[in-house]
């Protein structure tokens, strides 16, 4: 343990000193610094004893090895290459499909050197796999403890949103200039049945904003009137009902087989904007007075969602406002008593995992529905058209076309949305695991990230680096840490029997069960919002089924590590072959309450 502590303080400490040299004497120290350290410290290792005592010549050693490898990353990271900036930039130059691969293959590399090393480290290293069982132990439980607080802190800011008269707040703070600005809602579908999309159409026609300022675009979808004409001719009708209920209802059909394109969200929402371009247009409203906001099929809204989300618009100061996107809270509950339990604990945890990083996190990204300035969409470019994580890559091509200047803040209003439902259980449990695992297949953009990692190097450093490296680890701990946590642990005595011998083996279950007993009291917040959040038991369900529901979150650990991993995991082993994932579109169900 002590070593590992040496190895990373030297890492960590000559990684920032690196920084604080470059911005001090206004230039880098060369890599030949970090190489000619790694290089002295394997001779301390391996010669050291000859004038150092020992137990000392290890720990010289593993120091000067983590501080050579801490320059040498920073001098790659801050200048963005190696040994020679000519020949390596030349050669990724000529050869980029490399350059994407090695990124591509990273992920995947990572989570199961991280899911495989309780099995190879067993022999020879059993006691170093412990104290990483107790290190990622620690930081669950510094997780769940920290989350369990941000949920609270957000649910009541949810509430506090709620309650406010935001169309009288911005009569009163912002009178003379909301009234001159227009809301345009995007709301692409597919394959949902029109009473799927209706209520999300109907909570935009019952808002409290004046209706003569909301434009509604339902993009439709050719492939989907080629295949499902009877559903298409239900969404248009539903269009024609609503027809003179807003300030306009446009329903553009968004062409099949694009060049460029890959069929998804994001390439109908691209179709969509560039309709409703036309559209603005010919009624004389500027770009720059218009706030789109982008809905899934199953999104309904609060009567004051748009009026807090413009009142939160018009609090920033006109430099900020080009430059930020605006989210609402998801809560997954429009049909959460008709999901099977395992859905409904990934609902209630997708749902409170988003507000505990809204309020926690400088890092959040867009997830599902976001709120931006019409003229600084087109700015940006819309959405990838190629890739099928849409949301994450929006994030990233406003961050880095707004040289880092760019956040998403939530203002709190709620969104209801559906739990994952279909048919049934089977069919239920795949259309689960196909939407996280499209969740996950987010690393498709760290090719493009790593590449405007090292172009803009005039984003502050450490801004792009802690961005960089949070986007790296959340992807490797949503793969690995929950098997890693829960069973390699329990493989190391079977794998190493000599290890039973140790005192170690003797105290790791007993301050294991300590730490996740402690982790597990997150999960009273997490209880407590839920039972504050959730739609009323159906009031038809026996006294067995309503019980369930109050202690369905024992289910957690399971749910964890099965459902919510495996997904993941998927995702990054598919990419690490090349085996690139389409776009999938969630079924949308609903069902009678039993």
């Amino acid at each position: 343990m002590r070593l590992l502590i040496v190895f990373f303080i030297g890492l960590i400490a000559s990684f920032y000193l690196g920084e604080v040299i470059n911005r001090i004497v206004k230039k880098p120290l060369p890599t030949v610094v970090g190489l000619f350290i790694i290089v002295f410290g394997f001779f301390i290792g391996f010669q050291g004893f000859r004038f150092i005592p020992s137990p000392l010549d290890i720990f010289l050693s593993l120091l000067l090895i983590g501080s050579g490898l801490g320059f040498t990353f920073h001098h790659i990271l801050s200048q963005s290459y190696f040994i020679s900036q000519k020949h390596e930039h030349g050669f990724f130059r000529q050869h980029p499909r490399l350059f994407d691969r090695l990124i591509e293959i990273m992920p995947g590399t990572l989570t199961w050197i991280g899911l495989t090393s309780p099995f190879w480290l067993s022999f020879t290293m059993p006691f170093a796999v412990a104290y990483f069982v107790l290190i990622a132990q620690i930081y669950w439980m510094i997780s769940a403890v920290r989350m369990a607080i941000l949920i609270i802190v957000g649910y009541r800011k949810i509430e506090y949103a709620k309650k406010q008269p935001w169309l009288k707040k911005l009569e009163s703070d912002f009178d003379g200039q909301w009234q001159g600005y227009y809301h345009l809602i995007l709301l692409p579908t597919y394959n949902e049945n029109a009473f799927i999309l209706e209520p999300a159409i109907e909570a935009i026609a019952n808002s409290n904003t004046p209706k003569e300022r909301i434009f509604l675009s339902i993009g439709l979808e050719e492939r989907a009137k080629q295949r499902m004409p009877e559903i298409f001719k239900e969404k248009q009708d539903l269009v024609e009902a609503y027809n003179g209920k807003l300030g306009g209802i446009f329903a553009p059909i968004h062409p099949v087989g694009l060049p460029g394109e890959i069929a998804g969200p994001g390439t109908n929402r691209n179709w969509m904007v560039k309709e409703a371009i036309k559209e603005l247009e010919k009624r004389k409203i500027p770009l720059d007075m218009v706030i789109v906001t982008t809905l899934d099929t199953d999104f309904v809204i609060h009567p004051e969602f748009l009026n807090g989300m413009l009142h939160a618009y018009l609090s920033l100061p006109e430099k900020d406002r080009m430059h930020r996107s605006f989210t609402g809270a998801f809560l997954y509950y429009n049909n959460y008593w008709q999901a099977p339990t395992p859905m409904r604990l990934l609902a209630t945890g997708t749902a409170f995992w988003q507000i505990a990083e809204m309020v926690g996190s400088d890092k959040y990204q867009n997830f599902s529905s976001l709120s931006i300035n019409f003229k600084s969409l087109i700015d940006i470019g819309g959405w990838f058209p190629d890739k099928v994580n849409d949301d994450s890559g929006f994030y990233w091509k406003a961050y880095f076309h707004y040289k880092g200047n760019y956040k998403v803040l939530p203002h709190y209003m709620p969104i209801t949305a559906d739990s994952v439902l279909d048919e049934n259980l089977i069919k239920t449990i795949k259309t689960q695991y196909q939407q996280l695992q499209r969740w996950a297949y987010g690393i498709e953009h760290l090719p493009f990230i790593f590449r405007q990692y090292f172009k803009n190097r005039d984003i502050d450093f450490w801004d792009r680096t802690d961005k960089l490296l949070f986007v790296v680890w959340a992807n490797l701990r949503w793969g690995f840490l929950a098997f890693f946590v829960t069973f390699a642990g329990l493989l190391i005595p079977y794998l190493n029997p000599q290890y039973n011998e140790s005192v170690v083996a003797i105290n790791l279950p007993i301050v294991s069960s300590w730490i996740l007993t402690a982790a597990f009291i997150g999960l009273f917040a997490t209880i407590y919002v839920h039972e504050r959040t959730v739609p009323p038991r159906p009031k038809s369900w026996s006294i067995i089924r309503k019980a369930w529901s109050y202690i369905q979150t024992l289910l957690v650990p399971l749910v964890l590590v099965t459902i919510s991993t495996l997904p993941a995991i998927d995702a990054q082993t598919r990419l690490f072959f090349g085996n690139y994932l389409g776009y999938k579109t969630t079924t949308k169900a609903r069902k009678e309450i039993e």
